[in-house]
């Protein structure tokens, strides 16, 4: 089950050095999981152990929700109005948190020769945004396994996403 982020307005991610805020955290954890993905050619298109996904398709998962998530942090510093949106709770099985329809990946995943170029983008794309986050009193969204929260909140899950997708994708190269 990936780790709830900090509570909206945390300076900082669990399993940080106190002196790193969230745009560093975010930046790390990017950054090891491409390392990551990079040693993975082998496998690339291989369902991992205990696992339905391919590092191909964890890969394709990371950047979909890093997207949505990217949308919902400029919604949240834009002064475009919030309207509300249905308190729909994401679906757990087993006790895992379940990927929500728009971020399962395709059946091939993302193609090897597209990931330098695809989380090149995808992560400047995050970097760029995570520089400036903060939170704007009153402005909140609907997370669907964390509720009503704000940017820096938004951010945090981000980086715990990263991350536990990396563990999971550390695990299954030892297994």
């Amino acid at each position: 089950m990936m780790p709830a982020p900090l509570p909206s307005g945390s300076p900082q991610v669990p399993g940080t050095r106190p002196d790193t805020g969230p745009a560093a955290a975010l930046a790390h954890e990017l950054g090891a999981l491409e390392a990551h993905l990079r040693t993975r050619q082998a496998d690339w298109q291989r369902p991992q152990p205990g696992r339905a996904w391919s590092p191909a398709q964890e890969a394709e998962h990371v950047i979909l929700i890093g997207e949505a998530g990217r949308r919902a942090i400029r919604l949240l510093l834009s002064e475009r109005e919030l309207r509300p949106l249905p308190h729909v709770p994401g679906t757990l099985r087993e006790g895992r948190r379940q990927a929500p329809e728009f971020a399962q990946p395709g059946e091939a995943g993302l193609a090897w020769g597209e990931l330098e170029t695809a989380w090149a983008a995808h992560r400047a794309a995050l970097l760029e945004l995570a520089a400036g986050v903060h939170d704007r009193p009153g402005r909140t969204l609907w997370h669907p396994f964390l509720g009503e929260i704000g940017a820096v909140a938004w951010l945090n899950s981000l980086t715990a996403h990263v991350r536990h997708h990396r563990e999971l994708l550390e695990a299954g190269a030892r297994a």
